[in-house]
């Protein structure tokens, strides 16, 4: 681990008591011109000459950002007097906060004690009372001095007598502040990858036309379902999404099979708020096994901040579910009496269905839907996203249409049908659209559904999106 403290510019003595005094001046002019509020006036204790850097801000950033969010949580209205003052002797802002005197203490208190990085801040809180400006400190309510990062002993003490040498406290501090950052990108990036696996889902569901699926005009193979209720399903997993990004993104080793089984039994539980959330209605069951699967597996590409090359990820996802086959279907299939749709064409057909899928690493996502994706980028959205259903329905053993129909035979006509489509011009020409429709009318009345080609779909989509994502983070 690099020394944050190896960058910056030294400050001396002189700096350090200027700037106090300065700090004193524009805390009380603060105070007086806002007499009924309570002024929180926070710094970094930074111990040695370099008290400033690209680094340290960067953590001052992040910690008044989240205590911000604390001070909502505890219903106390906050103004930011002014932008943050990134000097020399470090940065430094200023709150006025809509509060009790001892009961702000107390909460900033709380702050600071609430991690070991956090003991870093220095919140000072004042008040104007009867013309007069007083501040209180820990030993006034009681509270413990504050300990030393490495002894845990008073700090004051340590201080004082030089206990630790600088460069000790400073490899600490880098620890913290180092940890800090990533776990707070860490937090900001599994929220983006979690939002863009919804909205994934939510581009599924509203292009137009799919044979056999739900769409904003027609959903006759699916009649219990609409667009609207796809959306309150996709918006509930979002928090699933979000754990499996974490997981992903905060792994440390190699035990990839392990991972999977962890956001298993996390999507189990997905899967009963997804159910909540539809009333019983099966909406999105395999998107939560795919996309958990590819959220994740993104999630540890990102951890070691390799290039996002689809060959790495392909190799991540089939190192998660390389036995799903086996544990699955060779093993359970003996014990079970009743059986899965899915099981019930492995024992049939010996189709593997998703989790097949899964466990050669989506081959029809990376060979088909997303060249499929990039091939129709001048399109507009929605007939590059048809495009890439179709080119991704012509090349899946979609187990949802062979349930429908109940024979294996549908495959090869579905494969004709979509040949078909693309040889008339796909979308792009009029005759490829009336056959496109003509070809829902057929699904719908016969009740076929690509349900199978709709969840990759949303994983092509997403995967699309992370590598955008890759490229505009480095």
């Amino acid at each position: 681990m690099i020394n944050i403290f190896e960058v910056g510019k030294k400050c001396n003595l002189e700096q350090v008591l200027a700037n106090k005094e300065y700090r004193v001046k524009l805390q009380n002019k603060i105070i007086n011109d806002n007499p009924n509020f309570i002024l929180a006036a926070i710094k970094l204790n930074i111990p040695g000459p370099i008290k400033n850097n690209s680094v340290i801000t960067e953590f001052f950033k992040i910690e008044m950002e989240q205590f911000e969010q604390n001070l909502q949580k505890k219903g106390i209205l906050y103004k930011k007097v002014k932008e943050m003052l990134n000097q020399i002797t470090g940065p430094e802002t200023f709150y006025l906060l809509s509060a009790d005197f001892i009961k702000s203490k107390k909460i900033t208190i709380s702050f600071e004690n609430s991690n070991e990085a956090r003991r870093l801040l220095d919140i000072d809180i004042f008040e104007q009372k009867k013309g007069i400006i007083q501040t209180i400190s820990r030993k006034d309510l009681n509270y413990q001095e504050r300990s030393c990062l490495l002894c845990n002993k008073p700090a004051k003490h340590c201080a004082r007598s030089r206990k630790h040498l600088i460069l000790k406290l400073q490899e600490r501090i880098t620890e913290l502040i180092t940890e800090t950052i990533i776990n707070y990108n860490n937090q900001k990036l599994a929220c983006k990858l979690a939002r863009l696996g919804v909205n994934a889902m939510i581009d599924e569901v509203i292009t137009w036309p799919k044979p056999g699926l739900v769409d904003p005009v027609e959903h006759e193979a699916h009649p219990d379902m609409d667009q609207f209720i796809f959306i309150k399903s996709a918006l509930c997993l979002e928090d699933y999404l979000y754990q499996c990004a974490n997981i992903g993104l905060n792994y440390i080793g190699n035990d990839f099979e392990s991972i999977f089984e962890e956001i298993r039994l996390i999507g189990q539980k997905a899967e009963k708020t997804m159910f909540e959330e539809t009333g019983g209605i099966n909406t999105h069951k395999g998107v939560i096994f795919s996309l958990g699967i590819v959220t994740t597996a993104s999630g540890l590409i990102f951890n070691n901040n390799n290039d996002l090359k689809f060959e790495d990820l392909q190799m991540v996802i089939k190192k998660m579910t390389v036995n799903i086959i086996n544990k699955d279907f060779n093993k359970k299939l003996k014990e079970k009496e009743i059986l899965t749709a899915g099981e019930k064409q492995y024992q049939k057909y010996q189709l593997g269905g998703i989790r097949e899928e899964a466990m050669k690493g989506y081959p029809v996502v990376f060979e088909y839907g997303l060249i499929e994706y990039q091939k129709q980028k001048n399109l507009n959205k929605n007939e590059r996203n048809i495009m890439t259903l179709m080119r991704i329905a012509r090349y899946t053993k979609d187990s949802t249409l062979i349930k429908r129909s109940k024979s294996l035979e549908i495959i090869n006509w579905k494969n004709k049908e979509i040949d078909k489509f693309f040889a008339l011009g796909g979308i792009k020409t009029n005759a490829g659209r009336a056959f496109l429709n003509n070809l829902q009318n057929q699904f719908s009345k016969n009740n076929l559904s690509l349900g199978g080609s709709a969840d990759l779909l949303v994983v092509t989509f997403f995967i699309a999106q992370i590598k955008k994502l890759y490229k505009k983070r480095n």
